[in-house]
């Protein structure tokens, strides 16, 4: 598997002044952006083949995209209702590239080039980053068996005011997805849920269906890998401190 996709289309309001001249995943970290990180690190590691899903500003993020076009295959996607769709319709649009597996990101996850190498020597064909969970932390959250195999996803939405998070992980919003999972139930149940009009919800929707009818992925844990995902000033504030020197 040597393809990689990045969904990088929203719009990072709660960023606020940070998204208000320039797309939420050109945000720095100390001096680093987020974007640069990601492919940065995809590169080091041998996956220089990348889709990237764009809207909120897409030519400015095109333009900064440009610099990596020699050490890199760059597959730019234009999701131009991104400001009424969720993240599953991005990943729609590059339903091309997916047949044959690939790892999946969101363009807001600052990390160590660690995480790439672990995520790409990992054994296991599904794979989901998870971490121990912690009270700053917020989204979808997983159970794990012994073995470190999902037992149960939960999404925000399933999360009730008095939602125990004992033992649960966060997802770290990095995937890989096998060939044979993509092409037999992923895509298909992708393309279900968008013909049916659900472009306002997760792509985690389709993998907790699958976990919830049997499918096996494996929690891959961070461990002591450093990571955060940057969605308000709070967030760049943390990564800031996670990442400095």
């Amino acid at each position: 598997m040597k393809i990689a996709v990045i969904l990088a289309a929203g719009r990072g309001s709660r960023l606020k002044e940070e998204c208000l001249e320039q797309p939420k995943p050109m945000t720095k970290v100390n001096g680093v952006s987020i974007i640069d990180n990601l492919i940065k690190n995809l590169i080091i590691h041998s996956v220089k083949e990348i889709v990237i899903v764009t809207g909120y500003m897409e030519e400015k993020l095109n333009k900064h995209l440009h610099k990596f076009k020699n050490s890199c295959t760059l597959h730019l996607i234009s999701n131009k209702i991104y400001d009424s769709t969720n993240n599953i319709y991005s990943l729609w649009l590059a339903k091309e590239y997916l047949k044959d597996g690939f790892f999946l990101f969101e363009a807001d996850i600052f990390f160590e080039p660690l995480l790439i190498e672990k995520l790409i020597k990992s054994t296991h064909r599904n794979v989901i980053v998870v971490d121990e969970f912690t009270s700053n932390m917020n989204g979808t959250v997983v159970e794990l068996t012994v073995d470190s195999i999902i037992k149960e996803m939960y999404l925000s939405s399933h999360q009730s005011k008095n939602f125990d998070f004992y033992q649960k992980f966060k997802t770290v919003n990095i995937y890989k997805l096998s060939k044979y999972y993509t092409e037999n139930y992923f895509l298909k149940k992708l393309e279900k849920h968008i013909k049916r009009g659900d472009i306002n919800i997760y792509y985690e929707q389709i993998i907790k269906e699958d976990i919830d009818d049997g499918h096996i992925f494996y929690g891959l844990k961070t461990k002591n890998i450093k990571w955060w995902e940057i969605d308000t000033q709070e967030d760049l504030q943390i990564t800031r401190r996670i990442f400095s020197k």
